[in-house]
């Protein structure tokens, strides 16, 4: 068993101080069910509930997501257009995309936001992450940071609460950096 202290990174100070935590109201039709989030470039910690007629259940929300398609010449850390397939549609520009490498990657533009195929255009290493090729593979997944999909089979009225995700951490938002 690992301990706390393998772990290495910087953990910042809270910037949701005062932010408003987004509260949602909504009817789940069928199940994996979803929603993008307008006018929020992504949310984190989102848990909520499905009432129906006989009980209330928790619900498992996971993110959109999207596969990157690239059978060419691989992206490098400073590709600031990357296509993708098998997206679910109707995506909120702007947005974020958390790649298997863990960089998260702001879209400012997204050629067919309504289509399951694009061309998105981005911002690299945004949030305190570092631009990298790792993740962006030809078949690999990115999570759509405001598009959340609710995955348990209960249909009915769900509650959704979630934090949205601020800005660039600054200098002074450093805490602490962790090291193992």
């Amino acid at each position: 068993m690992t301990s706390a202290t393998d772990i290495t990174g910087t953990l910042y100070k809270s910037r949701t101080q005062g932010l408003q935590p987004i509260n949602l109201k909504g009817t789940k039709l069928y199940q994996a069910d979803w929603f993008a989030i307008a006018g929020v470039r992504g949310v984190w910690t989102p848990s909520g509930t499905v009432i129906t007629t006989s009980a209330n259940y928790a619900e498992t929300f996971t993110y959109g997501a999207m596969t990157i398609n690239n059978s060419g010449t691989a992206y490098s850390a400073t590709s600031t257009s990357i296509v993708v397939a098998t997206a679910a549609a109707t995506r909120k520009v702007p947005y974020y995309v958390l790649t298997a490498g863990g960089e998260i990657l702001e879209v400012t533009a997204d050629s067919t936001p309504t289509a399951t195929t694009s061309t998105l255009t981005v911002v690299r290493g945004v949030l305190g992450t570092t631009a990298s090729a790792t993740g962006l593979a030809h078949t690999n997944v990115v999570a759509v940071l405001n598009q959340v999909i609710l995955g348990t089979s209960n249909i009915g009225p769900f509650i959704f609460r979630a934090t949205p995700l601020v800005g660039e951490p600054t200098p002074s938002d450093t805490f602490t950096t962790l090291s193992g």
